[in-house]
Parts: structure tokens; C-alpha cells; sequence
């Protein structure tokens, strides 16, 4: 890639908090990566921890089948961590691979993206001010979540060894023995030791490590969403108060094409072009981040929902994990959605910002100009699914219900059963 500048912490926008990728080493993976256009080893060596604690678990759950005695409630049982483990292999893969357009798209992030005026630069940061906080807090809200799942496992390990090896059905049913921090089998004698401490050990490793970076990767896509939302929001404040004010100059035109507010509106027009560009290539890196989010998300409502409703125990800390299991997997979906839905909504409402404009005090050059930025703003901007489906806020409404359906019938073949 060429050669871009950093960001500094100044050019960052008001009120928006990049310290968990200051923490974790992704503020300098990307500041590096924009002057340099090298991977440094930071990223390299999440990459490589990721993929080594999280493929073999990955892969011994979908071994488990052909291998031990699984019924249906068994499965559900076996898939709660593996998929979150396949979420952040691909949100890595997403970064490593993407990281060219990721660091691109960081020019969403500085306070200087748009061309304002300096006499408006005040209501512009009002505007930052407001859209960062919200940010701020559901990627705080993230990470207070998965820390609490990534402490009770490891402090509470509650899994059953033999409930995995031997039994089907009711796992409440399986009591005393040796218990296990995740819910998966493995192809070694997991109840004998050496092997079992080795597992523990293991486990211990992979929730730690996956649970938080998942928060981190969140928090690092996730701010680009508000990012852009905050630029189509400043840019339709900047739009509706362009106002025209009679020149001490009896000999200036309105219809000069030099006047101030001809300039400001090309300008506008500029920034406008620019934003729909940055989108359609937001877009397109996240098609298959949000496919894989919103897919992976639904079997884990399923599954959660599956086991703290038919698991068969009545558990206070099983019950309380799999409510944080849904709460996560409930905050996840809805930043991208609402994200989503928040950009659709703001750059739509550019072509209604035009008419809290002069426009009406113009002549027809800036009226047509000013029509053909509404025609192009008609269409709102939003993220996509499996490129075809938008995604937005209806798109939650339409997650829950089948989750409730699919519950329902899963429910129904384990009680046949």
C-alpha cells in the first residue's frame, strides 16, 4: 500500500476511547502498518496464538461425533464454545488479510476528515462528543461481559468429564467427578492424569486469550461502524446550517460561482463522494465479518438458549453462564446492527438537511447542484449480509424469532426423544 501518515492521539475523534487498542498492541499494528505497510510482529503473533489454541479445539469438537455418543443435547452441548472459537479465527483472518482497506478506513477515526469551517467545528464536536460515548460504552459493556464469562469458567470450572466421555441426555444427571473449564472432548484420556491437568491448562489458555480478544477485535470493527456514522452525521449538520449572507459588496452575485456558499457546498459535495466511497469499501470488508457474526451468533442463541431452558439443571452459576453466554451474544449482534442502522438512517438524512439550507434564497445552478446530491443521498448507506441482505435494526427482530423457532422445535425432538 502507499505510504499514509499515522494518527496521532489528537487527531482522533472527541470523546472516542482507543485504549483497549492501545492495551492490546492494535493501535500500533495499525499506525505502523499506515507508514510503513508492514505487519509488524504484534499482529503475527496474535495470528499464530489464535489459530494454535483455537484450531485443534475447533477440530476435536467435530471429531467428537464420529468418536463418542452424542445425542441432540449432547451436540448443543459440544458446539456453545467451539463457535465462539471460529469467531475470533475469523475475525483475525478478516484483519490480517483486510488489513490494507482496515487501515484505510482508520482515516474515519480523525477529527479532520471533513472539510469544515472553523466557525462550525464547535457544533461538530458536540456531535463527536455524543456519537463516541455511545461507542465507548457498548465496547466497555463488551468486555465487562466477557470477562465475567472468562472468570466464572476458569474460577467455577463446572464441566463434567464423564457427562462427556460416557453419558447422553441429562447432564445434571452426571454428578461428582472430575470437572472441566470448557465443553469439549478431546481424543486423549481426559479423565487420567497427566492428561487431564494438561487440558485444564489448556482450556484455561484458550478462554482467556479467545474470550478477550473477541471483545478487542468488537471494539476495533466496531468503532469504524461509529466512526462513519459520526462523519455522515457532522456532514448533514454542516449541510443544514449552509446558510447564504448578503455580501457588504454591492457588486458580488449570488450566483457567483467564487462565493462562500458555492464553495462550501462543492466542498460538501467532495466530502459527500468521498464518505460513499469509504462505505462501499466498509462494506465490502465487512460482508463476510458480519455473515460469519450474524450466522455464528444465531447457533449460539440457539444453543445458549437451548441448554439454560432443557439442560436439565437448575444450576445457579450453569444458569448465570448461560445468561452471559446470551448477553454477549445479544450485545454483538446489536452493535453491528445498530451500527448499521445508524449509518443507514444519518445518510439518508442528508437529502432532508439540504432543505434547512439556503437553498430557496439560491438560483437555479445551486438548486440543481443541491438536487443532484439529494438523488445520490436517497438511498441510505448500510452494511450487508451474505452481500445481498442489509442489515439494520429489523434484522435483530428477525434473529430472535428464529432463534425462538428453531428452540422450539429442538425442544420438541429432545422430549420425543
Amino acid at each position: 500500500m502507499s505510504s499514509q501518515q499515522g494518527i496521532a492521539d489528537s487527531d482522533v475523534l472527541d470523546g472516542l476511547s482507543i485504549r483497549y487498542l492501545k492495551f492490546f498492541g492494535l493501535w500500533s499494528v495499525i499506525n505502523e502498518y499506515r507508514t510503513t505497510g508492514k505487519r509488524n510482529g504484534i499482529i503475527k503473533l496474535k495470528l499464530f496464538i489464535t489459530l494454535l489454541l483455537s484450531i485443534p479445539y475447533i477440530f476435536s469438537q467435530y471429531l467428537s461425533y464420529f468418536i463418542i455418543e452424542v445425542d441432540l443435547q449432547k451436540a448443543t452441548f459440544l458446539n456453545l464454545h467451539s463457535l465462539p472459537a471460529l469467531q475470533i479465527c475469523s475475525k483475525v483472518l478478516v484483519f490480517w488479510f483486510r488489513i490494507d482497506n482496515v487501515c484505510k478506513l482508520y482515516n474515519l477515526i480523525r477529527k479532520d476528515f471533513l472539510s469544515l469551517p472553523e466557525h462550525k467545528r464547535d457544533g461538530a464536536k458536540c456531535i463527536y462528543m455524543k456519537i463516541t460515548k455511545t461507542s465507548n460504552m457498548l465496547c466497555k459493556a463488551a468486555f465487562i461481559v466477557n470477562s465475567s464469562i472468562v472468570a466464572l469458567y476458569v474460577m467455577q470450572p463446572g464441566i463434567s468429564v464423564d457427562y462427556i466421555l460416557h453419558h447422553t441426555g441429562n447432564m445434571a444427571a452426571v454428578k461428582g467427578g472430575r470437572q472441566k473449564i470448557m465443553h469439549g472432548w478431546y481424543p486423549l484420556p481426559i479423565d487420567r492424569s497427566p492428561y487431564y491437568e494438561a487440558i485444564f491448562v489448556y482450556e484455561t489458555m484458550l478462554i482467556i486469550w479467545d474470550g478477550i480478544l473477541l471483545a478487542v477485535y468488537d471494539s476495533l470493527f466496531y468503532q469504524l461502524l461509529m466512526c462513519l456514522y459520526a462523519q455522515f452525521t457532522v456532514l448533514g449538520f454542516h449541510l443544514s446550517t449552509l446558510k447564504i449572507v448578503a455580501s457588504q459588496d454591492p457588486n458580488s452575485r449570488l450566483n457567483d460561482s467564487n462565493s462562500p456558499i458555492y464553495r462550501e457546498l462543492y466542498k460538501i459535495i467532495k466530502d459527500h463522494k468521498k464518505l460513499i466511497s469509504y462505505a462501499n469499501e466498509l462494506r465490502s470488508i465487512y460482508n463476510p465479518l458480519v455473515t460469519i457474526i450474524l450466522g455464528m451468533g444465531i447457533f449460539v442463541l440457539i444453543i445458549a438458549v437451548f441448554q439454560f431452558l432443557f439442560g436439565g439443571t437448575r444450576s445457579p452459576l450453569f444458569i448465570f453462564r448461560s445468561l452471559l453466554f446470551l448477553v454477549y451474544q445479544g450485545i454483538e449482534v446489536s452493535m453491528f446492527c445498530f451500527g448499521s442502522s445508524s449509518i443507514e438512517k444519518a445518510s439518508s438524512d442528508l437529502q432532508f438537511a439540504i432543505y434547512s439550507s439556503d437553498w430557496y434564497k439560491a438560483d437555479i445552478k445551486f438548486r440543481k447542484t443541491a438536487q443532484m446530491m439529494m438523488m445520490r443521498a436517497r438511498k441510505g448507506v448500510t452494511l450487508t449480509a451474505l452481500r445481498m441482505y442489509p442489515v439494520n435494526v429489523e434484522t435483530i427482530m428477525s434473529i430472535l424469532q428464529f432463534t425462538y423457532s428453531v428452540t422450539a422445535l429442538m425442544s420438541r425432538k429432545a422430549e420425543i426423544k
